[in-house]
């Protein structure tokens, strides 16, 4: 049975509140749940989003209008695998490629693994991923991407973990 959300707030100078759930999600080895992460806009923030129907989101070839990040944790069980994180975001193809034009590479032991216009771009992490190192450059990939959308200090992570 799923169960509401756990609703973890953080700001992009001190990660550290989130930080520590992942490390102790990703203890458990068992690879279970996941954790969006996006900008705390506020209602007015979002009121002043341009609107997307539900047929325009459809035949669109871009992802959301506001970034969000998913992070899932390794599975060390009978069919281990490991930890992914992935950014879905409405700038268009080569997301990755532009990052890296702007100073901020996919970290060299993670893997690229998909990098499309509407569903966004996938990596691996490694064993000894550093989530302090993993939550900052999310964060800074997200602002990067979000060039029509604030994103302050404020931050929020949903953690989705079943029963």
């Amino acid at each position: 049975m799923a169960t509401s959300p756990e609703v973890v707030e953080f700001t992009r100078s001190d990660s550290g509140p989130l930080v520590r759930r992942l490390r102790e999600i990703a203890a458990r080895g068992d690879g279970r749940g996941w954790v969006n992460i996006g900008p705390a806009l506020t209602d007015a923030e979002y009121s002043m989003l341009p609107p997307r129907t539900g047929l325009g989101a459809w035949f669109s070839g871009r992802g959301p209008v506001v970034p969000m990040a998913t992070w899932t944790p390794a599975s060390a069980g009978g069919r281990p695998r490991p930890g992914q994180i992935g950014v879905a975001h409405g700038t268009g193809p080569n997301a990755l490629g532009r990052l890296e034009e702007e100073g901020l590479a996919l970290p060299v032991s993670w893997i690229k693994r998909q990098d499309h216009a509407k569903h966004g771009f996938v990596a691996e992490l490694p064993d000894d991923i550093d989530y302090s190192t993993m939550v900052d450059w999310l964060v800074r990939a997200m602002t990067r991407l979000s060039a029509t959308v604030p994103t302050g200090e404020h931050w929020i992570a949903e953690i989705h973990l079943a029963d």
